[in-house]
């Protein structure tokens, strides 16, 4: 909580609690948006491919209803702005952000024609803290995910660190660019032979499982293509995830990956486990170390829960992403599987 006598207290406070919406979605669920998606989280789940039975990766939630290249929400949208919160922090000096947390609930899997809108509510702004990128504050919000007929279709908690960033990075001095040739041709190889070795999507036998089980490992190359196609295919144009200098401005070494290219791997990575009839209903996980260009998150996991179902089982694993800095990313996720 905000301590109650301070003057940033007082300004934050009065944007706690609000109800905001609707924030409408530029276009209808489509196959090509889902195929973006999939190419660029290097997704393929046969659920998510063109046909009939097609429907859009769960992880896409947020994605639908994001703001324009020109930062424009869709027409039909409210006009009160979502982010006056971060909007205010910046005048007081705290002009960086990095979304730190998600816990979503999936309630519904789209499908091609149906038409996405959001409400978004400020719930919680923690006291000044101070960490490895700087001085700031916490910031949770709470998003309610509606198709046009009302039914929530996902909901979920953001958390995010708006701050003032403890070191500005200088940028590097440019090498020859034989050395960068070389040392691009190097990234590209190494990236490539990990592409190549991936889990292949199958169904899962339920009553082989066993709490204690692990998930296969899984070692995700990270590259800028990676990062910068997963911010676009994440509808998500913020600077420090495409350029290198605002990434700097912000304490970080390069561009680094945004929450909803994280989000949408993890899901990847539990649906090639889960098989293309699994359906996932929780996800929650927190980022630590970033992820940045030329470096490997390897995923792991094992299972925590087993929940017998008249239909099937809901599933509970524990996994994490770790690259040479650490763990990016731990969490868990529930999945309910079919007999």
């Amino acid at each position: 909580m905000l301590k109650k006598d301070s003057i940033e207290a007082k300004r934050l406070e009065r944007l706690i609690g609000h109800r905001l919406g609707p924030y409408m979605s530029h276009n209808p669920v489509s196959a090509v948006q889902i195929w973006q998606w999939c190419s660029a989280m290097g997704d393929k789940n046969p659920s998510y491919s063109p046909g009939a039975s097609q429907i859009a990766p769960p992880a896409m939630m947020q994605m639908w209803t994001m703001r324009d290249i020109n930062d424009c929400y869709a027409p039909g949208s409210t006009d009160a702005p979502p982010y006056q919160v971060f909007e205010t922090m910046q005048k007081m000096g705290y002009s960086s952000n990095v979304a730190v947390s998600y816990d979503i609930s999936f309630h519904r899997y789209l499908r091609e024609g149906d038409r996405a809108q959001h409400f978004t509510s400020v719930v919680g702004i923690s006291d000044k803290k101070v960490t490895a990128l700087g001085e700031g504050f916490f910031v949770t919000e709470r998003v309610e995910y509606f198709t046009l007929d009302e039914k929530l279709f996902a909901e979920a908690r953001i958390t995010y660190f708006q701050y003032h960033a403890a070191i500005t990075r200088a940028v590097a001095t440019e090498e020859p660019t034989e050395v960068q040739s070389e040392r691009a041709a190097a990234e590209f190889l190494r990236m490539k032979e990990l592409s190549s070795a991936q889990v292949e999507v199958k169904a899962l036998e339920i009553e082989t499982l066993r709490v204690g089980d692990p998930l296969p490992e899984v070692s995700i190359p990270v590259s800028h293509k990676l990062i910068v196609s997963g911010a676009i295919a994440t509808q998500d144009f913020v600077p420090v995830h495409h350029n290198m200098r605002a990434a700097q401005a912000a304490g970080m070494p390069d561009i680094f990956m945004n929450i909803l290219t994280t989000s949408g791997l993890s899901a990847r990575y539990l649906s090639d486990w889960g098989g293309p009839q699994s359906r996932l209903q929780k996800l929650q996980f927190d980022l630590k170390a970033p992820n940045l260009p030329g470096d490997v998150m390897v995923m792991k996991g094992e299972i925590v829960a087993i929940n017998p179902q008249p239909s099937g089982a809901l599933v509970t694993a524990a996994f994490t992403g770790e690259n040479r800095l650490g763990i990016h990313t731990s969490g868990s996720a529930t999945l309910a599987l079919p007999s």
